[in-house]
């Protein structure tokens, strides 16, 4: 494969596209059930040639099932589908591709172990007499990525790129494969505003060139920033279209969850007791001289731009990664956290910020999963007791609304959300004391966001402690009862509960 231009290997020769505004896909009465269960009940859209439409809804709305049905990966159980005016049956995978219909999903699905440019020319690669032509797909691949505005180096490793830069290799890639309809999953869920940025511009792109573009998101900002229309999904159910123009964030999340926005940010005054954690010019591997305290029923946000050294803090505190200067004070007392062991000794839980790689074994049971910080407390020598092992399982699944019918089946099978919920069950079963969530609600609906801030509040009202890092202002703002400020590896900026504004803030954590 050659690229000489970013145009020639978006669009193929033949097939051209309709006309701007004319309709490229149409689902009528579409369905899918499983068994008694309808994953999606019949719904009808029009997507129209060179827009941008948005789809929202909470986790379990439908969104994913029609994904799924659009790219071909599960067949439909009822309905139509028609492309460019002709029914098809989008059987296959490589029947939606053939028809120009791909997708970016939310979690990056392609071979870290392999070279960006590897990746983006997987299953079409340049061979010659049987060899492999890496130095031409290189050059190729580095083109593409330039022409797309992803400054990224094409013969790295794709494992060794931040999980943001490896979803814009996978844009890259879906876009270059004859794309005439793009789905975005949840695409700037790991991306920095840089990369955000680069992604925005290269839709928009797509968008002029007369490719449609369906822009799943729950970061309603970012619906009303780029979007044309937007449909909103409620428990599999197609329950309205609107043009952007003629929306709000109320109504959509009226539509979305049958509640009104002001619910959503769940803040209640809960007195502040004791400090849990002390640190005094703390100093490790991307932060340094960072002095905070987190107390009893308080929340204490860490906002800035991934990368500024947030993450990289809290590891620290986690044990997972030395500090090199500075004291930890535990309850008044200095403690030495070398190890993550130690860390959960004293009564501290790590909801990571990659729930899928560092959270969950994703596959082993909900149960387990729940159980894994206390087994040592549910077996007596070698042997498990299954009865408390239940017992404890259920009781977070309980408390916590994880959807799942059972607690064998495996966290794998889980939506975001639900997942979110297993790892903050497993550390509520151990009885931690100091939460430290990082970006707790990364790619989950706002009715779930609502769930794990209302957890939030109880963590508080028994004593704990949260700290809490998020790369989304309104979450912190809105929550954080001191929020601390990171840049290049420092605290920059400190105010308590909406006393500094949203710009003060943001220009805190840019540097200007």
């Amino acid at each position: 494969m050659a690229a000489e231009s970013l145009d020639a290997v978006i669009h193929p020769t033949d097939d051209p596209l309709p006309t701007r505004g004319a309709p490229i896909l149409e689902l009528r009465g579409l369905e899918k059930s499983y068994g008694p269960v309808r994953a999606l009940k019949p719904s009808s859209f029009t997507f129209e040639a060179g827009e941008i439409h948005a789809i929202v809804g909470e986790n379990g709305a439908g969104k994913s099932t029609l994904i799924k049905l659009l790219t071909g990966v599960i067949r439909r159980s009822g309905g139509e589908i028609v492309w460019q005016g002709k029914p098809v049956a989008l059987a296959t995978p490589q029947e939606a591709i053939d028809h120009g219909i791909n997708a970016v999903h939310q979690e990056v699905v392609l071979c870290r172990h392999l070279s960006v440019a590897a990746n983006i020319f997987l299953g079409d690669e340049t061979v010659r007499f049987g060899m492999l032509q890496k130095r031409e797909m290189n050059r190729a691949a580095q083109k593409i990525l330039d022409d797309m505005g992803f400054h990224l180096p094409a013969a790295a490793e794709l494992g060794s790129l931040t999980i943001g830069q490896q979803q814009l290799v996978a844009t890259a890639r879906a876009s270059l494969r004859g794309t005439r309809f793009i789905i975005f999953d949840e695409p700037t869920a790991y991306l920095t505003r840089q990369e955000a940025a680069q992604l925005f511009a290269l839709i928009r792109r797509l968008k002029s060139e007369g490719v449609t573009i369906v822009y799943i998101s729950h970061r309603m900002e970012e619906v009303f920033e780029l979007a044309d229309r937007v449909s909103v999904l409620r428990d599999g159910t197609h329950v309205g279209t609107r043009l952007i123009g003629e929306t709000n964030d109320a109504e959509l999340v009226s539509l979305m969850i049958n509640r009104s926005l002001d619910q959503i940010y769940h803040k209640e005054t809960i007195p502040i007791g004791k400090p849990l954690i002390e640190t005094r010019n703390l100093s490790g591997k991307g932060f340094e001289d960072v002095s905070i305290t987190v107390r009893a029923g308080e929340i204490v946000g860490l906002y800035g731009l991934i990368g500024a050294g947030r993450s990289e803090f809290a590891l620290s505190l986690f044990g997972r990664n030395p500090r090199t200067a500075g004291e930890i004070r535990w309850k008044g007392e200095p403690v030495d956290i070398r190890t993550e062991r130690r860390a959960i000794d004293l009564g501290i839980a790590l909801a990571p910020e990659s729930r899928r790689d560092q959270g969950l074994a994703l596959n082993l049971p909900i149960g387990l999963n729940l159980n894994l910080p206390i087994y040592d407390r549910l077996t007596r020598g070698i042997t498990i007791n299954t009865r408390k092992e239940s017992e404890h399982a259920d009781r977070q699944i309980k408390d916590l609304a994880i959807k799942t019918p059972s607690r064998r089946s495996l966290a794998s099978s889980m939506s975001g959300g639900n997942q979110q919920k297993i790892v903050i069950g497993k550390w509520l079963n151990h009885g931690a004391e100091l939460f430290i969530f990082d970006e707790p609600t990364v790619g989950v609906d706002v009715g779930t966001k609502a769930e794990i801030y209302r957890l939030f509040a109880k963590l508080l009202k028994n004593g704990a402690g949260i700290l809490l890092i998020s790369s989304y202002l309104p979450e912190v703002y809105e929550l954080s009862d001191t929020l601390h400020v990171f840049r290049t590896g420092r605290v920059v900026g400190s105010s308590g509960f909406h006393t500094a504004t949203h710009e003060d803030i943001l220009a805190q954590a840019i540097g200007v």
